[in-house]
């Protein structure tokens, strides 16, 4: 129940206050979310270099021994 003239005030001010803690808390968990989805894309690039790199090292590898058993073949050995 209302006591005075200054209650309504005294309750939206309240109010206010709730909603402006509120709506930092989703600014700073978006924050959050953000670094975290930008290292997350940091680690996948790392992990995809790699994987990249050793694919080459494995086809390098793959055409070297192709070469080299052509080269057996063509000798006969």
């Amino acid at each position: 129940m209302l006591m005075s003239s200054e209650d309504p005030r005294i309750i939206l001010e309240d109010v206010k206050e709730k909603f402006d803690t509120v709506i930092e808390a989703v600014n700073m968990v978006g924050e959050k979310l953000d670094r975290h989805a930008e290292e997350n894309r940091n680690g996948f690039d790392e992990v995809k270099k790699e994987i990249l790199g050793l694919r080459r090292g494995l086809n390098d590898h793959r055409q070297n021994t192709e070469l080299h058993t052509v080269r057996r073949r063509r000798k006969g050995i």
